[in-house]
């Protein structure tokens, strides 16, 4: 055979032609092939972590590539009537049909090959068995739906007794007709199991009536398999609560994605031509209704109660926030704070202590696990001391988080918190690094979309079960119930500064005000000074959580609801809406102040006096999951989809650094106008080749390069001079 000839033999084979059928009639199904390319390949949401699993994401992969078996062969099996004259009809079209499904294949094993080695330093032995178990799990999904068609659909022999065309004494090939050229998708080869090559027969003699009611039985039985999927996404989802039936976030996404792709294929099967226009209604009548409540639950703070009539939220009622007899007793109230603060100081016999102001950085688990480990240091270079010399602390997502397990393990189990500092691997820090994108991925792709009407009880109220419920359940689940307690359990030993006051400060979507969320009364972090003063009219910057929601019981807001509402990032956990009118929505906080700053700078200047006569001057510690000074980045233009795209990729890649920008600028009028010696230590992450994720899931080399960089030269020789300025501090003259 020349060249020429054995060309056209592959580009006219059957596997060859439906991948070309694919591209030109079926591109929504390829969409979830490409996707999935590119999560595995790391070139899709690179920067947000890959989840990974083996028997289970097996077993969910092989429902992914049988679910395209079956759409694609309920969609295009008319296109190809020399089908139904074969013996098993579906078996040839899965054969032939394994082009995608069998690159996806060998792509995935190389990469989980790859990320269990490299990132997740497995040995090999163990990579090779998980492995195996995946492709078992493919395996298994295929025996089972394949099975389950070759014993209930029936072939046109058995339909009709006629010969099958694949069998060899079958008639041989023809011209085609007209109304087959027409019709049909032109195919002249197939393959034959194991790797044999066959030429398509000429269907002309078979009856029109024969091969629909061939396709008809065979898709019927295959609407039986996607009912029996879709049962088992949904009771998946009622019992997900249940720790063996919460699957790995990578099998979440791919129960999805076969939903929608079987979906999506039985609404094309029925509307045909009118596929396109059916979705587009689909899709308005899904907005319309989901302006309404019952339909579309908007997510709450777990311990407010939304049946009290809500809160007014006007320029109104934020002006009422600032009367001068509301600030004088939120001053009064921190001034006797440091007062207890300093007593215990004193009697320790420091005459005047350094204050320690803490702000920790955004940035998913990394920055829970890299702000924790480094609190250890810090704590254990001070000789257990850093939370007694800390009166003030804040910061943004997973900083918060880190910083809040912290300060509940020095409040309620500080002798083992104190031994665990000594190691870089102790028990605290793996339950902070422990995975929560599982269960948040799952609780999102199941439940929100199919299951969002269930509820669960907390004390006298009753919320939604979503994925922001996984999180907190979560959470609470890897640290031992660690932010299962109320903001009102906080105010006592905050009050006896015993711990430091902890700020969170989410951002209100609304307007861009800091919600700010504390145990005590903080209305001066929103303004200390009337609205118009000297020609200047301000703008109330924020609102006073605790007084604002009083009547809606703020001190019964759960801290896991707290840190969730400083650690909202967009699209992963849902924008949480607060009982006011109109609903006040709050997101991450770092989109206002990724560390902090600006409220400990306001703290600074509201007690500056105070600070001026009985202190021995401001330490204020910083705490980076990222590294400050980075090298300038070559972001030059290269494609037109590159300028297009320049815009919102320079305001992304550059939103940390302009705010760093203006706040060493707050910085450095601070040092100005207060009146004692201000030093800010800094503790941040190296530069790494290969960047730690921004996930809520942590591979065991991301874990390790967070331990490794919390032990840089920059940071020891920032515990060094913090060490040296500590030990400044003017103690109490000696008694004769």
């Amino acid at each position: 055979m020349n060249p020429l000839a054995l060309i056209r033999a592959f580009a006219l084979s059957f596997p060859v032609q439906l991948v070309m059928m694919y591209v030109k009639k079926n591109q929504l199904m390829l969409i979830y092939w490409l996707l999935l390319f590119g999560f595995v390949t790391g070139n899709l949401a690179s920067k947000f972590g890959r989840p990974l699993s083996f028997l289970i994401i097996g077993i969910c992969l092989g429902a992914f590539i049988m679910a395209f078996h079956i759409s694609g062969f309920i969609l295009n099996s008319f296109r190809f009537p020399f089908l139904a004259t074969m013996s098993r009809p579906f078996v040839r079209f899965v054969y032939n049909n394994m082009v995608i499904p069998l690159t996806f294949l060998l792509i995935y094993c190389w990469c989980v090959f790859r990320f269990q080695r490299i990132d997740q330093l497995r040995p090999v032995l163990d990579v090779t068995a998980n492995l195996a178990a995946m492709l078992f799990g493919v395996a298994l999904v295929a025996f089972f739906t394949i099975r389950y068609f070759l014993m209930t659909n029936k072939d046109i022999f058995k339909l009709f007794g006629v010969s099958h065309s694949d069998l060899d004494d079958a008639t041989p090939i023809r011209p085609l007709s007209g109304y087959q050229r027409s019709k049909s998708w032109k195919v002249e080869t197939y393959l034959m199991f194991p790797f044999r090559i066959r030429r398509v027969r000429d269907t002309r003699h078979y009856k029109r009536y024969m091969l629909e009611q061939v396709f008809r039985q065979n898709h019927i039985n295959a609407a039986v398999i996607e009912i029996i999927v879709f049962a088992t996404f949904i009771v998946i989802g009622l019992f997900r609560e249940n720790p063996y039936f919460r699957i790995p976030a990578g099998a979440s996404v791919l129960l999805l994605f076969t939903m929608l792709i079987m979906l999506s294929g039985v609404l094309r099967y029925w509307l045909r031509a009118w596929a396109t226009t059916g979705l587009i209604v689909f899709f308005i009548a899904l907005n319309f209704i989901s302006q309404f409540e019952v339909f579309n639950p908007r997510n709450q703070a777990y311990g407010l109660d939304y049946g009290k009539s809500p809160a007014e939220y006007s320029n109104r009622s934020l002006s009422a926030q600032l009367k001068d007899s509301l600030l004088l007793a939120d001053r009064t109230n921190t001034l006797a704070i440091l007062e207890r603060w300093k007593a215990n100081w004193k009697n320790r016999g420091v005459e005047r202590p350094k204050m320690v102001l803490i702000n920790v950085s955004g940035g998913g688990l990394r920055s829970a696990m890299y702000t924790f480990r480094t609190l250890q240091m810090i704590d254990s270079m001070a000789g257990g001391s850093l939370f007694p010399q800390t009166v003030f602390a804040t910061g943004s997502s997973g900083g918060i988080i880190g910083l809040c397990y912290y300060r509940e393990l020095y409040l309620n189990n500080r002798d083992s918190l104190m031994v665990a500092n000594q190691n870089p691997d102790n028990p605290f820090l793996k339950s902070i690094g422990k995975d929560m994108l599982n269960s948040l991925v799952m609780s999102a792709t199941v439940a929100d979309i199919f299951l969002n009407n269930q509820q669960f009880e907390d004390g006298r109220f009753r919320y939604a079960r979503d994925r922001a419920w996984a999180w907190e359940q979560q959470l609470n689940e890897n640290t031992h119930g660690a932010f299962d307690g109320r903001l009102a359990d906080y105010a006592l030993p905050e009050r006896n500064a015993e711990i430091p006051m902890v700020v969170f400060s989410p951002t209100i979507i609304n307007d861009g005000r800091a919600l700010h969320i504390s145990a005590q009364p903080v209305s001066y972090l929103i303004n200390e000074t009337p609205e118009e003063s000297d020609g200047i009219r301000a703008i109330t910057s924020g609102v006073e959580f605790g007084r604002f929601f009083v009547e809606q019981g703020s001190a019964d807001l759960r801290i896991s609801s707290a840190v969730r509402m400083g650690a909202t990032f967009p699209y992963i956990t849902p924008a949480v809406s607060l009982p006011s009118s109109p609903a006040i929505e709050v997101m991450d906080a770092g989109i206002r102040d990724n560390y902090g700053i600006v409220n400990s700078v306001q703290f600074m200047h509201t007690f500056r006096d105070w600070i001026a006569l009985n202190t021995s001057g401001v330490v204020m510690l910083q705490i980076r999951d990222n590294f400050k000074n980075n090298p300038v980045q070559d972001n030059s233009i290269k494609s037109l989809l590159e300028k297009l795209m320049a815009p919102m990729r320079n305001l992304s890649g550059n939103f940390i650094i302009m705010q760093d920008y203006s706040l060493d600028k707050e910085l450095q009028y601070a040092q100005s106008w207060l009146s004692a010696p201000l030093d800010v230590v800094i503790f941040q992450m190296p530069n790494l080749k290969e960047r730690v994720s921004i996930s809520w899931h942590l591979t065991a080399k991301e874990k390790a390069a967070i331990i490794s960089g919390s032990q840089n030269r920059f940071n020891i020789a920032s515990l060094a001079r913090l060490d040296s300025i500590l030990n400044s501090q003017i103690k109490t003259p000696a008694v004769p």
